[in-house]
């Protein structure tokens, strides 16, 4: 498995590509470049890029609605990682049930992980490709199984999930749901994002200071700074945008 990059390990890049490896003075400390990850790029790549978000399945049981905070205001707050509901099916079919029971947590994210799991009883490759198939397939097994959706309303800032229908039995939600951070902070483009989000940020800083000249007589060219920042940025924006298929993402109305 491919490693990938730690929070600090991403802010020691940025800080060589805005340094040229040590050969211009810091300008950024660490907590700003650490803001601007986890508060502009993040934000931004979740919203704005498919593959930052993958689908999943919830299992809801109906107790939800007796819940404190369901009775008291009318709603239930889902989990912090899930950005969109594209549907919500009742689950009243026993054949439903036995799916999760025979292949619980294979690798499409069924249920409480994103870990790839084996169950005991699955011993070849050939095996393995059954179980897959089986839950690749779980979106079209709800259609055949299950006509009874339920209305709903999903606000993906503050996460809360409103049913408009009557909820008479337990619910299957279909989700997207964001992938872990340091899955992110291995992408190309979400470095080349940081690159130059940080550039700009560092010329804006620069350039509320004026002119001015640091040790060994150079200064900073301010605007050009931002520039070369926004095109990195740019440039970033539209290869996502030229790669995203339209209908990717369904946000719930």
């Amino acid at each position: 498995m491919a490693s990938t990059n730690t929070l600090e390990q991403l802010v020691d890049i940025i800080n060589q590509d805005c340094t040229m490896s040590g050969l211009f003075p810091r300008i950024l400390p660490d907590a700003e470049i650490k803001r601007i990850i986890k508060e502009e790029v993040l934000e931004w790549f979740y919203k704005s890029y498919q593959f930052a978000v993958q689908k999943s399945f919830y299992y809801l049981k109906m107790d939800c609605i007796f819940s404190e905070e369901y009775t008291a205001m009318g709603y239930i707050t889902l989990p912090e990682e899930i950005e969109g509901i594209t549907r919500i099916a009742f689950v009243n079919d026993p054949s439903l049930f036995q799916i999760g029971i025979q292949a619980p947590n294979l690798s499409i994210n069924f249920g409480v992980t994103n870990q790839p799991y084996l169950t005991s009883f699955v011993t070849n490759v050939g095996e393995l490709g059954t179980y897959r198939a089986i839950l690749s397939y779980f979106s079209d097994e709800l259609n055949k199984m299950s006509k009874n959706f339920v209305r709903h309303s999903f606000n993906h800032i503050s996460k809360r999930l409103h049913f408009l229908d009557a909820i008479e039995t337990n619910m299957m939600l279909e989700v997207y749901a964001r992938i872990p951070q340091e899955d992110l902070f291995d992408n190309v483009y979400f470095k080349q994002y940081c690159f130059g989000y940080c550039e700009k940020r560092m010329g804006e800083a620069i350039g509320r200071f004026g002119n001015f000249s640091f040790p060994g007589g150079f200064s900073y060219n301010a605007s050009d700074i931002i520039i070369k920042g926004e095109e990195k940025m740019n440039k970033v924006e539209e290869k996502i945008k030229g790669e995203t298929q339209s209908g990717w993402f369904y946000m719930s109305k």
